[in-house]
């Protein structure tokens, strides 16, 4: 059945249907009440009232929802949040915390690792694998790798020096012991890598510079009683240590510094001998290092071999970074340096006209190269025996290490051993007059107004020629240079106008 074409037409589909979307902006309550009001300009009414259009400039901003300004600010911390297993400070750190003092301990520890935690059993587990070798059969790579794991261990690196702790790891060697198994700890320092015991005694560990006799006397003086109910409440798990880097004396009861084993353990060993030898090798190589680096200093190099030792007792190794000042003009050394790498920059002060952007001209102080100072150079022996203030700045330029005495000690040494200094040093760069240093500073300065020059020419001709380094065909691979005899047109334009 067909139906009438008016009676299709005046029924709409579903598609065009619209439906009346209102604004989230305007306040349709008070629009409605905006336009009821009377004395408006209408058809009837040519003229609005004042009256009316007052009301209307009151009510026509609030047709209009206001949004809600948020201001910058901390997001909120959530209160649930995943929890690292790594530690600072004894506790566990939240990932997505914004407490900087967090991540700037972790920088200051980059090797800090918490002994619960499975990096921490990670390494352990590598380092039992390594040590399972005899050192000879070691690797580069896996000595390298002992050296780190054992850094990781706080009573070792906290009684050793980098030097010390490097040579004992190409030496240091793993033992395993069963459950209930007594481990007498007084012939070297022990870490547990794997299991855990339990210390005989309250005294079961011996850092170095504790006193041997006041443990014995601790120990003759307490009961067995005490003793054993200490051992009972402690519980030395991986990465605990006991024993004692030192040599142990004869009297020292073996109840000392030795653990019952309480499951099957891994332990790691540094043997007394072994500390003793390389402590004595690299106090050796110290001593040669010292007494090479002041005998090959020029001011040294006809001293007696007696008054070396004398400067060398009181030599003390110290490291700076680069751009460090190290002394100031106008002030007395508290310290004769000895370079033993790296150099440093010696400047001195000049008064200068310096002109200002807007064009005014005021006197400021500026520094000036005057030279520099070596490996095998020492400087600061005249301004602390006369007392008198150093003339230059000594600002380091690269990374050195010096070789340092102490004012007091310099004061402190024999009459001969001043005098002697006296006669063979010499004040550092102090011979250098005003003038000089005012006529080098122009120089530089003139130097540096040349190049200026130079660089704006280059730029203007590129730029007029259009020219532009880097981009379309004036892009060159300076790894594979024109051969000779041959040259662009680019290269040849480029140089005349140069000329």
């Amino acid at each position: 059945m067909l139906l009438p074409l008016a009676a299709s037409a005046s029924a709409p589909r579903k598609s065009q249907t619209y439906k009346k979307k209102t604004s989230k902006r305007v306040n349709y309550d008070q629009l409605d009440a905006l336009c009821s009001i009377s004395g408006l300009q209408n058809r009837k009414n040519p003229h609005t009232t004042e009256e009316a259009h007052q009301k209307f400039m009151k009510l026509y901003p609030k047709i209009f929802y206001r949004e809600k300004t948020v201001l910058p600010g901390i997001p909120p911390t959530l209160s649930k949040r995943v929890l690292s297993s790594e530690s600072v400070g004894g506790s566990k750190v939240d990932e997505m915390s914004h407490d900087i003092g967090i991540y700037v301990q972790k920088i200051k520890n980059p090797k800090k690792v918490w002994r619960e935690s499975p990096e921490f059993k990670e390494k352990m587990n590598m380092l039992i694998r390594i040590l399972r070798k005899i050192p000879i059969l070691r690797s580069i790579k896996e000595h390298n790798t002992v050296y780190e794991t054992m850094k990781l261990i706080p009573d070792i690196r906290a009684q050793l020096s980098e030097e010390e702790l490097k040579e004992l790891s190409m030496c240091t060697i793993k033992e395993y012991w069963a459950k209930g198994s007594t481990v007498v700890g007084n012939q070297g320092f022990y870490a547990i890598l794997k299991g855990s015991a339990r210390p005989q005694a309250r005294c079961y560990k011996r850092m170095l510079g504790e006193d041997f006799d006041s443990l014995c006397v601790a120990m003759s003086t307490a009961s067995q009683d005490t003793m054993f109910g200490f051992s009972g409440r402690t519980m030395l798990i991986r990465g605990s240590c006991f024993g004692t880097l030192e040599t142990a004396p004869p009297k020292l009861p073996h109840i000392l510094l030795s653990i019952i084993t309480e499951e099957n353990c891994e332990i790691l060993k540094i043997s007394s001998t072994d500390y003793l030898r390389i402590k004595e090798e690299i106090a050796k190589r110290e001593q040669i290092a010292k007494e090479k680096l002041i005998h090959g200093c020029p001011y040294y190099r006809s001293w007696p071999v007696l008054y070396v030792f004398h400067l060398m007792s009181h030599l003390k190794w110290r490291q700076f970074p680069a751009g460090y000042v190290l002394l100031k003009g106008g002030e007395i050394s508290t310290f004769v340096g000895f370079i033993k790498s790296g150099y440093c920059n010696v400047y001195r002060e000049t008064e200068a006209l310096v002109k200002l952007p807007l064009g005014k001209m005021v006197k400021q102080i500026r520094q000036v190269l005057v030279g520099q100072l070596h490996e095998q150079q020492s400087f600061g022996e005249v301004s602390i025996l006369l007392q008198t203030p150093f003339t230059c700045r000594v600002v380091t330029a690269t990374d050195v290490k010096l070789g340092i005495i102490d004012a007091s000690a310099i004061l402190g040494l024999d009459m001969v051993i001043q005098m002697l200094l006296l006669q063979t040093a010499e004040p550092t760069f102090d011979n250098i007059m005003q003038d000089e240093i005012n006529f080098e500073y122009i120089n530089k300065e003139k130097q540096k107004e040349w190049q200026r020059v130079k660089n704006k020419v280059v730029q203007d001709i590129l730029f007029h020629n259009g020219i532009i380094p880097g981009l379309g065909k004036w892009t060159h691979e300076w790894s594979h240079p024109v051969k000779r005899g041959q040259k662009s047109t680019e290269q040849a334009s480029l140089s005349c106008c140069l000329s």
